[in-house]
């Protein structure tokens, strides 16, 4: 499982455009947002995509200028404990 956390940056005056394409990623969720076009992004695995090859769609969304990681988490811990419960 992978997490990450992300400031995005969006050209002036396409803040709106960005964040809809943003929000057509998968495992995308944007928290929030100013009007100058800064971004509280979160990008987690998924079937589809994993955070690491989302993250890199980021900067490819029409109207982003750039992308800055801010928080990452990767870990089994999850899935070791659903394992050790399945295994009782």
């Amino acid at each position: 499982m992978n997490i990450c956390s992300l400031v995005v940056h969006a050209k002036p005056g396409h803040a709106e455009h960005a964040r809809s394409g943003l929000e057509n990623l998968p495992g995308v969720e944007v928290h929030a947002g100013t009007e100058e076009g800064k971004m509280i992004v979160t990008v987690e695995d998924t079937e589809q995509s994993s955070a690491n090859d989302t993250m890199l769609a980021v900067g490819d969304v029409d109207g982003v200028v750039n992308a800055v990681l801010i928080y990452h988490y990767g870990g089994e811990e999850f899935l070791e404990e659903e394992v050790i419960r399945e295994s009782h």
